[in-house]
């Protein structure tokens, strides 16, 4: 039962209006620099698959000498 009483004393301080614009902080922060990190992510992920495809392409044509005058 102890520990209890002290959990509660622990959280208590986000109980306050410090601790709840505090949290509220902390959690617009942490969902910006995701959006961030997601859009340079999705940025990766769409020249990967077109360089992807562009490979794939050009393994199906053949050796890329053939195709070039010479």
């Amino acid at each position: 039962m102890r520990d209890v009483a002290t959990l509660s004393l622990q959280f208590e301080v986000l109980g306050g209006l410090p601790g709840i614009l505090t949290t509220l902080i902390v959690v617009v922060v942490v969902i910006l620099v995701a959006r961030v990190l997601l859009s340079i992510a999705w940025r990766i992920a769409v020249v990967a698959a077109v360089v992807a495809a562009i490979l794939w392409v050009l393994g199906l044509l053949g050796p890329v000498s053939s195709l070039l005058p010479v």
